[in-house]
């Protein structure tokens, strides 16, 4: 028997990504058969699922949670650019070697699997039902006690859903419809207010599915919300009780109201009664969200945010005026490969100047942002800069001539990474 080529990470990715999904329709039914082939391992752990902008948060939060209760935790993040860190147990991704190993498990039954669907008329499984499969795998031979699945707004609910997830938990998202059908299939939902009509349709599936609905602003709550060194410290209230001046690492009033959903399902999974307020403080003041609102420098004051949808733009620029209130505001913007030309909108009302430039790599140049930019600023309050540290090193000049003027650089991760690299 000669022995199976290893193949590397970057291989294996490409391999799932190069995969083109048939009869769309049948992605759930060819998901749900897929585990039972595959013995059923979301059975042997807890599944998750979270649905919304804020997700990331929310899964770190937990996560963190998790961990310094001594929970073994999976997590699987459906926007990874890479394996590594598309699946992590624990906190740390799998060995090359091991996602070799487990993908050449994995590929036998495809091989099965693809076959028996073929003679069904099921079609081919796409990337998503492959890498679900494969974190699934992950986390069952681990083992994790729980594991955490984002998922997509791109229409994959229904392969989510195959998973029978044993809670939900749904941040908001303004540009697209809530998915209710993942309240039915879930026995325990936290959720932020969201819609009127989204909210009457939620409690009625949730009703319907004899499921525990928790709701930010009713049965959760945020209260006495307060500014602190390198983010802020807020009063977290459940049906369990209340966790006073919870210390939490990140900006803003909207992941004060994300650590109190994770915090909720925290307790569901953890105990019958309240956690320990000093636990909750010591995980929440740890979690680092990359891509999240953060200070790289003083002198003038600049930070980073990998804000690139209208919804994160207006959060991002909402949590640094609750927590700076700069005099004035300059943004470096440099678009990535997700970002929605309609954040521009948002950044015309909230900054004094912006300056456009772009990495190597990213979505559009300079030139066509700037033009797409000129519908909504005057020339006045337009720059472009096409070279990032220039545009970067102009930002801050202009800033730094105005009284309390503060620099945000964003656009995307990769904006970020490249501040990060310029300012160290």
């Amino acid at each position: 028997m000669t022995k199976r080529e290893e193949k590397s990470e970057g291989e294996i990715w490409g391999e799932i990504w190069s995969k083109k999904s048939e009869k769309e329709e049948m992605a759930p039914l060819r998901m749900k058969e897929a585990l039972e082939l595959l013995g059923s391992p979301q059975s042997l752990f807890a599944p998750i699922l979270l649905w919304g902008e804020g997700k990331e948060s929310s899964r770190s939060l937990l996560d963190s949670l998790l961990q310094t209760y001594g929970v073994g935790a999976g997590v699987f993040c459906s926007g990874a650019k890479d394996l590594k860190s598309a699946i992590k147990v624990r906190g740390k991704s799998p060995s090359s070697k091991r996602i070799s190993d487990l993908y050449g498990e994995l590929t036998n039954f495809l091989s099965l699997a693809e076959k028996k669907f073929e003679k069904e008329g099921l079609g081919k499984m796409g990337p998503m039902e492959v890498l679900l499969c494969l974190s699934a795998l992950e986390f069952s031979d681990e083992p994790v006690d729980v594991a955490m699945f984002e998922v997509p707004k791109e229409g994959f609910e229904e392969i989510f859903k195959s998973l029978d997830p044993s809670g939900l938990i749904l941040t908001s998202d303004p540009s697209s419809p809530l998915p209710t059908d993942l309240a039915s299939s879930s026995p325990f939902i936290v959720s932020l207010l969201q819609r009127e009509e989204e909210m009457e349709s939620l409690r009625e599936v949730a009703e319907e599915a004899g499921a525990c609905l928790l709701v930010d602003g009713e049965e959760l709550k945020v209260s006495n919300d307060l500014l602190a060194v390198g983010g802020q410290v807020a009063d977290l209230t459940t049906p369990r009780g209340l966790y006073p001046q919870v210390p939490i690492k990140l900006f803003g009033e909207f992941e004060a109201h994300l650590s109190l959903l994770s915090l909720s399902t925290a307790e569901r999974l953890l105990s019958e009664g309240k956690l320990e307020e000093d636990l909750v403080s010591e995980a929440f003041s740890t979690v680092k969200v990359p891509g999240s609102l953060k200070v790289e420098k003083s002198d003038p004051l600049t930070l980073s945010s990998s804000a690139a949808s209208p919804f994160k733009t207006d959060l991002c620029l909402s949590a640094l005026e609750e927590t700076f209130h700069p005099s004035s505001l300059v943004v470096v913007l440099a678009a990535g490969k997700g970002f929605d030309p309609a954040s521009l909108k948002v950044l015309e009302g909230r900054c004094d100047l912006l300056i456009v430039t772009q990495i190597w790599g990213g979505k559009a140049g300079a030139e066509a942002v700037f033009s797409s930019a000129g519908q909504y600023f005057d020339s006045s309050r337009l720059l472009c800069v096409p070279d990032f540290s220039s545009a970067l090193k102009k930002g801050r000049e202009t800033a730094l001539g105005q009284d309390g003027g503060c620099v945000l650089v964003t656009g995307g991760m990769e904006a970020v990474r490249q501040a990060e690299k310029d300012l160290s």
